[in-house]
């Protein structure tokens, strides 16, 4: 027997993907992934460019009350520069001898670069508030891309909101249909719930950008050293006062990020879930794009949202390492406590894992397709109508609206072998009640149009298409106030860096 000749395939990162259309997208493919396959850096090694940062501004300060003098200070900063070119040449690394990034610093100014200036560095300072203050410089860098981030999420979502004003659909309570709704107003409900984590973040922001250097280990310094003026040339709005509050409140600014961020992921995970529920065959009201869709080792004709199931995930770690940081800091004596140093680690995974979850849901949002056609054809049963159809009885013949409920229930009875209120129901169950009401043509045609009944709904955050249109107006004007305010907080710290870092 002649040997089986099989065909040459092209080589795939994965086994899964030759029924779609288009490649995965590189992004979703590390998000599905996760940390499966990478290796995470060092902690102190992310904040290696915020301690140079904050030596800078401390060495500044110390040349300002005539610790260092001018050869000293330009030694230092010469010496600081070329470390952050080492290790972006791969030449410096973090030695876990030396215990931390600051030692690590401080000896490579002093021996490597043989600067015996470096020895003074550490004058009217303490490790404690220098970690304190990198963790700041840290998490106002974060919080500024993930602002970012969530501003471009909520963009997307408001031009596919644009788009969708006239798309009917049907709204869910207990997962169960409720009443007829738009896919526009559906997705500006996400923007709304998104808009308010932003400014959650943006007073986080607020909060944490005073600077805490100076502190010491809690009880100051007799050297008369000026806070203000390093705070400065860090882009802070200014000092963080009490010396024994800079260092006890170490993982507070942690905490209240973490509890941003965990309400951030639970309306992203609450948007993943409406994806995961909406795309599936038996709604079929949306399809995903083939980019952010995975698929099976084994059954070849899977289209899996694989990126909303980890986003649900991911929202419950937040919520973990948010009690995980507010336990620590229970209970603990004033001044500082070693256990501080896990709330690094616990707000370093949170914001990593996090990071790319905007990003990944932006690119989702801007790619989905809505099938209108589908979507309308179930607002026609479900008795879907029931509500509006009430309120339309009420106004109409000046009824009270228990009265007309109860017209409706009866209706509903009445018409479940058809599965939608019919007429023939309604007349029958307005007899019952003893109310003397005729339908006309008119109201027929009222009763059977889903768009005749939306168009009533014209009341600030309504469904109809003018009230979504309003709602998108009015938020694109908040996101763009918001990046406004985070564009000029960004150039804040460049133009401070740049003044810190000068020659």
């Amino acid at each position: 027997m002649g040997k089986i000749q099989m065909t040459k395939q092209k080589q795939k990162s994965q086994v899964w993907g030759n029924r779609l259309s288009a490649p995965p997208d590189e992004l979703n493919i590390r998000f599905c992934a996760g940390r499966d396959v990478i290796t995470l850096p060092m902690a102190d090694e992310i904040l290696l460019e915020y301690d140079v940062w904050t030596n800078m501004a401390h060495a500044r300060m110390l040349a300002s009350i005539g610790v260092l003098n001018d050869q000293e200070l330009s030694a230092i900063r010469n010496a600081l520069s070329e470390l952050m070119l080492d290790y972006q040449n791969g030449i410096f690394q973090l030695d876990p001898a030396k215990e931390d990034v600051h030692i690590n610093v401080e000896h490579y100014i002093t021996f490597t670069k043989q600067v015996l200036a470096g020895k003074k560095i550490h004058t009217g300072r303490s490790r404690n508030d220098q970690v304190s203050t990198d963790m700041r410089l840290f998490l106002r860098a974060e919080v500024i891309e993930l602002v970012d981030s969530v501003l471009n999420l909520i963009h997307n979502i408001l031009i596919r909101a644009e788009e969708e004003t006239e798309s009917i659909m049907p709204g869910f309570t207990h997962y169960q249909p409720a009443m007829m709704t738009t896919a526009g107003h559906w997705l500006t409900c996400w923007s709304q719930g998104l808009l308010r984590d932003v400014s959650s973040l943006m007073q986080d922001l607020k909060t944490l950008n005073l600077s805490p250097l100076g502190a010491a280990a809690s009880f100051g310094t007799s050297w008369p050293i000026n806070r203000e003026y390093a705070a400065d040339l860090m882009g802070f709005e200014g000092v963080e006062e009490n010396s024994l509050d800079c260092i006890s409140s170490r993982g507070e600014n942690e905490a209240r990020i973490a509890a941003s961020v965990s309400i951030l992921m639970n309306h992203l995970s609450i948007a993943a879930q409406d994806i995961i529920l909406l795309s599936m065959p038996y709604y079929g009201f949306i399809q995903v794009d083939d980019r952010y869709v995975t698929g099976s080792s084994i059954m070849p004709q899977k289209r899996n949202p694989d990126f909303a199931e980890i986003i649900r995930s991911k929202a419950s770690m937040a919520h973990g390492n948010l009690i995980s940081l507010l336990g620590i800091q229970k209970g603990a004596m004033s001044g500082y406590n070693r256990d501080a140093q896990q709330t690094k680690y616990l707000i370093m995974d949170l914001l990593r894992e996090s990071r790319d979850v905007p990003s990944i849901l932006g690119g989702v949002v801007a790619s989905l397709r809505f099938d209108t056609k589908t979507m309308r054809t179930h607002c026609e049963s479900g008795f879907i109508n029931s509500t509006d159809i009430a309120d339309w009885l009420a106004q109409k013949h000046g009824l009270s609206f228990r009265d007309c409920y109860e017209v409706l229930s009866l209706a509903v009875k009445y018409s479940e072998e058809q599965g939608k209120v019919t007429i023939d129901a309604l007349k029958k169950s307005v007899a019952e009640q003893g109310l003397k009401i005729s339908f006309s043509k008119e109201d027929m045609a009222f009763i059977d149009s889903p768009e005749k009944t939306l168009l009533n709904k014209q009341h600030t955050g309504a469904p109809s298409g003018s009230a979504v249109e309003k709602m998108v107006n009015s938020q694109d004007a908040s996101v763009e106030k918001f990046k406004l305010e985070v564009d000029g907080m960004r150039q804040r710290m460049q133009t401070a860096r740049d003044r810190c870092f000068a020659d």
